[in-house]
């Protein structure tokens, strides 16, 4: 999979659990600029991430994903 599937896929999914318009999600998104990305929004993205590729994050691999940029890091690292 390439880098930009994976950052349409997490695009998607973070917009759709914050409720906001996907094309509102960039790399630069996160929960410091995105007033709906709070806390139990986190928790959902995570556990969606999970389901949708498929895997389980260690924490280390859950603290580092403040962004979309470092949620798409996390993924393409686990991808090679």
């Amino acid at each position: 999979m390439t880098n930009e599937a994976i950052l349409e896929r997490v695009r998607y999914i973070v917009a759709e659990i914050t409720e906001v318009e996907v094309e509102r999600i960039t790399l630069q998104s996160s929960p410091t600029n995105l007033e709906e990305w709070d806390s139990l929004a986190q928790v959902n993205i995570v556990l969606s991430l999970e389901q949708d590729f498929g895997c389980q994050f260690s924490p280390d691999q859950i603290e580092r994903m403040v962004s979309v940029e470092k949620i798409v890091e996390v993924l393409t690292a686990r991808a090679q």
